[in-house]
């Protein structure tokens, strides 16, 4: 029996929307709960969800709540996401340390470029509420190997919190520090360490699961796209070539998983995906056109997927 691994990565609200309409399709066409999964990865947006199936959450009650149709929300992103654009920001700027590394080539240029940012002043109280209210404020999910990714300031490493190696941390912190978009949010502070959104190191960060003892990696990666569209926007041209960034790590760790002997199944938007994101990832007026899109698609893309 193969011991499978889920992975969800960022993507913001887009991301969310997308990945709730894949993990629906996944459920349908394996027979496999993503609760059940021997390891839950999420990064940003993705560890939002992975937070809340680690909870106990179903993905019923997710897609109900895309769809408007759940009484208690968990989670449509409409109210939590302060705007279309980041609300105006600090005059501080609390990643340089990730630019001083980035000079000393110790990260990449793009880690380093967030690291420019200013400090985002996003209210992050709804995510410490939608999260507080599946898990008890202090704690920790219920399903163990619940591993939330997010970046050291002042080292640029990436952090697996909910891993032995990892400080402990409250879960809710844990998800604000992997949603901590540079400029948008504000880094999480835990035990003198500064951390930001993992998603600046990795958009995924699959490539944690080497050594695990999975067997398996189910990997949705919400800001790549192995068919990318040409779309005639400046704006959303410039937000293709970020995902064509992330899509190169993608790959690497994907191929990392291969050669070490780990089966994945890899899914991540498709032309009419991306025709429906468009360039702000975090443009919650659109999170329910991808939503629906993502659902028409989905079916397809997973027995895609699941016969490569």
């Amino acid at each position: 029996m193969s011991r499978r691994a889920l992975v969800i990565g960022c993507g913001g609200v887009a991301g969310g929307a997308w990945s709730i309409a894949t993990l629906a399709a996944l459920q349908r066409e394996l027979g496999w709960d993503p609760r059940e999964a021997e390891i839950l990865i999420g990064t940003s947006s993705g560890a939002v969800l992975s937070a809340l199936l680690g909870a106990g959450v179903p993905v019923e009650r997710m897609v109900a709540s895309q769809r408007g149709e759940a009484p208690d929300c968990a989670w449509n992103h409409d109210l939590d996401t302060g705007g279309v654009l980041p609300p105006l920001p600090a005059a501080q700027w609390p990643g340089l340390p990730l630019a001083r590394l980035g000079l000393r080539r110790r990260i990449s240029a793009f880690t380093a470029f967030t690291g420019l940012l200013p400090r985002g002043t996003a209210d992050m109280a709804p995510f410490r509420r939608l999260i507080g209210s599946v898990v008890p404020e202090g704690q920790w999910a219920p399903h163990r190997k619940t591993w939330i990714v997010g970046v050291d300031v002042d080292s640029g490493e990436r952090v697996a919190f909910g891993r032995e190696d990892a400080p402990r941390i409250p879960l809710d912190l844990a998800v604000c520090a992997s949603y901590g978009v540079p400029g948008w949010c504000p880094p999480v502070e835990w035990q003198g360490r500064r951390y930001l959104d993992g998603g600046i190191a990795s958009p995924t960060s699959a490539d944690l699961l080497l050594g695990s003892g999975v067997t398996e990696a189910v990997v949705l990666a919400p800001m790549a796209s192995s068919e990318p569209d040409r779309p005639l926007s400046p704006l959303a041209r410039i937000e293709r070539r970020v995902r064509r960034h992330m899509t190169s790590i993608v790959d690497r760790e994907i191929a990392q998983l291969q050669a070490a002997g780990i089966r994945t199944i890899r899914l991540e938007p498709g032309p009419a995906e991306l025709a429906a994101i468009g360039y702000n990832m975090m443009d919650h007026r659109r999170r329910r056109h991808v939503f629906d899109v993502a659902t028409a698609g989905s079916a397809r893309a997973v027995y895609t997927a699941l016969r490569r």
